[in-house]
């Protein structure tokens, strides 16, 4: 594998600068899927801000990212808040974080209801929720958009091309890019 594991990619990760619990490591991910074939859960917290591209060695840890989320999609291992989110903008033509939230609370995944709390006591706080709340409207490119999502799902595209990336494990352990045929 090219990594020297120099860690460039875990300090600039927007997402493992805010995990206080250290468990989102893009390091350890990459090292891990090509040393143990690891394919780790968290792939779904990355925020694709593609900071990790920095790698010194061009290894692109957001595309193994990318490939163990595909991977999850071809095991039917979809988390809940991806569900609501796809959902959502299928329904309404974009995102809708009252509805997204109501339909993660429906599915019983919610990750920390904290969160919840903090955010109703920050609207209070702050003039009260009327300005918050409001009643889910459709967007007005709503049709189309549910019309792209039936095109995708009617035409039988493998994962890979839905997302342009195609990680593969090479005989000398390097990470290569490509697009799938």
């Amino acid at each position: 594998m090219k990594c020297y594991q120099c860690g460039t990619c875990t300090a600039d990760c927007t997402y493992a600068s805010v995990d206080d619990s250290g468990r989102f490591n893009p390091r350890r991910m990459v090292l891990d899927y090509f040393e143990k074939g690891k394919i780790s859960e968290l792939c779904w917290l990355c925020a694709t801000c593609f900071k990790c591209y920095r790698c010194p060695k061009d290894v692109k840890p957001y595309e193994v990212l990318a490939e163990m989320r595909a991977e999850h999609i071809r095991k039917g291992k979809i988390p809940a808040h991806v569900k609501a989110f796809v959902e959502t903008v299928r329904s309404y033509g974009e995102l809708d974080e009252a509805v997204f939230f109501l339909k993660l609370m429906k599915s019983g995944k919610m990750m920390d209801f904290s969160i919840v709390v903090s955010s109703l006591k920050n609207s209070i706080k702050n003039g009260g929720l009327s300005k918050t709340i409001s009643i889910p409207k459709k967007s007005p490119c709503a049709e189309e958009v549910s019309k792209i999502f039936s095109i995708i799902e009617g035409s039988k595209l493998k994962v890979e091309k839905s997302i342009n990336v195609k990680v593969e494990k090479e005989s000398e352990n390097t990470i290569t890019e490509g697009v799938p045929a």
